[in-house]
């Protein structure tokens, strides 16, 4: 088939798991099918970079994406009082559409493989091919729990009014593809009720198993990483809680206890954690350095959607993870089984002192953990899933009905 990947931005470097996600989906599609990719640019230096992704592609076409001052500030007003929620208008281009139908035509493409909610609202410009929407995040369930979260009551209104906007945003999309993709059947059973009738299946998140894997590391006594992308909010909302209402409890129990923040573009409030206990890297060239060294991996996090990638990377590399419920929300978790769960403070330190000294037990979780990811959440492995649904979305495209 001839399967066009449709994104919001350029997906290299794999610095999130939104692009994590998208190139290597991208890259195992590539090894059944033709792939072509378009995407917004949001950075100069983005086109420098189509090298790291070429040897997948067909072709790569980028659309400029320029979000100027006045019309973000006007986006958000309208996102506010308007019908339709900020990031739809934020990622609405007129160009894209006309490209989207352009590209179609001319490649012949059997069937678009567009991710994250905003890009749904193409759907309706797919032409003749098969249009199938890689949710990645339940947006209303996220930007509730973002309003949870908010003190600032601006914000926390703002956020509601999103959350609303994007839960019919979700039942318009869901309605107008031919397939929606959710990342697990938690979410899955959320899409279906509130689209009823809609093609919904899930095709889980992973790890490169070949890249994360266990290091022969000696392991730093006391160590506690988190690590991810800090300049998106619910990540540094994590670690911030962490930092202030669980580490101090953990150091009173054990004082060989030390903090690694890892991840690029931690703002200031994650900056100004850094002390003697706490150390802040910023972007490092090999995040696994940092896991294998680890006595303990934390997920601390309260707000999100969707499966985490990074717990995902952990577990491969036989470590022993100590996770919230909402980290841990639509994977095989077993609590003390391949991973510890806990919500409130007392609790997540209690888990985590138990594991700093108990090495046993952390082998224990590390090896269960790793057997859950190279079974079910091998890139390789889950691509089988989401060649079904191309092939259900181009068999839909095909049919009379539509």
């Amino acid at each position: 088939m001839r399967v066009l990947v449709l994104t919001s931005r350029y997906i290299w470097p794999l610095t999130d798991g939104g692009a994590i996600r998208d190139f290597n989906l991208l890259r195992e599609t590539s090894r059944h099918h033709d792939v072509y990719l378009l995407c917004f640019l949001q950075k100069p230096e983005d086109r420098e970079n189509f090298h790291a992704v070429e040897p997948y592609c067909k072709k790569i076409i980028g659309v400029d994406l320029k979000r100027g001052r006045v019309a973000m500030v006007a986006n958000l007003l309208l996102g506010t009082l308007g019908s339709r929620p900020f990031i739809m208008r934020e990622y609405w281009r007129p160009e894209m559409a006309a490209v989207l139908e352009r590209v179609v035509s001319e490649e012949r493409i059997d069937v678009i493989h567009a991710h994250f909610l905003h890009m749904g609202q193409y759907a309706e410009h797919h032409g003749t091919a098969g249009f199938v929407l890689d949710a990645h995040n339940l947006e209303h369930v996220l930007w509730n729990r973002l309003a949870d979260r908010m003190r600032n009551p601006l914000k926390k209104l703002f956020a509601r009014i999103q959350a609303r906007k994007l839960l019919q945003l979700e039942r318009w999309v869901a309605a107008r593809t031919d397939v929606t993709v959710t990342l697990s059947d938690q979410d899955r059973d959320e899409v279906l009720r509130l689209a009823p009738g809609s093609d919904v299946q899930t095709v889980p998140n992973g790890a490169d198993l070949e890249y994360f894997h266990p290091f022969d590391t000696e392991v730093e006594p006391g160590s506690i990483i988190y690590f991810g992308n800090l300049a998106w909010l619910p990540q540094a909302d994590a670690v911030i809680d962490f930092a202030e209402e669980i580490f101090p409890r953990i150091v009173s129990r054990d004082d060989r206890a030390k903090l690694y923040i890892v991840g690029i573009n931690p703002p200031e409030s994650v900056r100004r954690l850094a002390g003697d206990r706490i150390v802040v890297t910023g972007f490092v060239d090999d995040i696994r350095e940092y896991i294998a060294r680890a006595a303990v991996v934390v997920m601390p996090l309260r707000i999100g959607a969707g499966t985490k990638h990074r717990i995902f990377q952990a577990l491969a590399m036989e470590k022993a993870i100590v996770a919230t419920t909402v980290a841990a929300e639509g994977m095989a978790l077993e609590d003390s089984v391949n991973a510890m769960i806990a919500d409130d403070s007392e609790t997540f330190a209690d888990r985590t002192v138990e594991l700093l000294n108990d090495p046993e037990k952390r082998r224990e979780l590390g090896v269960n953990g790793a057997r859950l990811v190279r079974e079910h959440h091998g890139w390789s492995g889950i691509y089988g899933g989401l060649d079904d649904v191309f092939k259900r979305a181009v068999s839909d495209a095909e049919s009379p009905a539509r």
